[in-house]
């Protein structure tokens, strides 16, 4: 969950504030006379929310998983990692 500081907090302490954002991969909403107006949250993401934007946004990709997720749902087999890469999938 995100948390919620006044403009004039994070003015005061924004390195450190960047320093949790970062680290943390917490999110920090900024008010401005007690509405939302920006957000501050980690470079990493930002990208990870950028790429699903850009998926979201390819009408043809969307169509693709929509077509995938129906497959699926009807029964439809797939293909392991291994099969299509030539390597066992290696997991975190």
């Amino acid at each position: 969950m995100a948390k919620t500081l006044p403009i004039s907090e994070v003015k005061t302490h924004l390195p450190e504030l960047v320093s949790k954002v970062e680290d943390r991969d917490e999110q920090i909403v900024v008010t401005r006379n007690g509405k939302p107006a920006a957000v501050i949250l980690s470079y990493g993401e930002y990208e990870r929310l950028r790429d699903t934007l850009d998926v979201l946004s390819d009408p043809a990709m969307m169509r693709q998983i929509h077509r995938s997720v129906a497959y699926f749902a009807r029964g439809g087999k797939g293909r392991s990692f291994e099969d299509v890469f030539g390597e066992p999938l290696l997991r975190g």
